[in-house]
């Protein structure tokens, strides 16, 4: 779990810095997010992003970037307490040069409306 934890956090990575850079990040260099573009990156966030916002549990929200083929899907799963926070549990499949990755994660909504992973 660490280790797509890990690959979601580069996700975040990807959206501030360089592709070139994100590559040479060593816990990604063989997920189907290192081989995504900075464009592919914004689309997995607006997808999970829009899948928290607007999505009752169990449905799924994809994504697709037709330049590369690249794509993936985000499905809200259920609730999940966290000191009164707005926290839910969402799965992730990601597909990318020949590349798959899965993952469940924890993300919180903070004050501003963003979601982000807890500490």
């Amino acid at each position: 779990m660490r280790i797509t934890r890990n690959v979601l956090v580069g996700a975040a990575v990807f959206a501030s810095v360089s592709t070139a850079l994100a590559q040479f990040l060593g816990f990604m260099r063989d997920s189907a997010m290192s081989r995504m573009t900075a464009e592919d990156v914004n689309l997995l966030v607006k997808n999970y992003t829009d899948a928290l916002n607007r999505l009752p549990d169990g449905h799924t929200n994809a994504w697709l970037n037709p330049k590369t083929g690249h794509s993936g899907t985000a499905t809200p799963l259920r609730a999940v307490p966290d000191k009164g926070a707005n926290c839910r549990l969402l799965e992730f499949t990601n597909q990318a040069g020949g590349q798959s990755g899965q993952g469940e994660f924890t993300f919180c909504k903070q004050r501003d409306g963003s979601w982000k992973i807890p500490n």
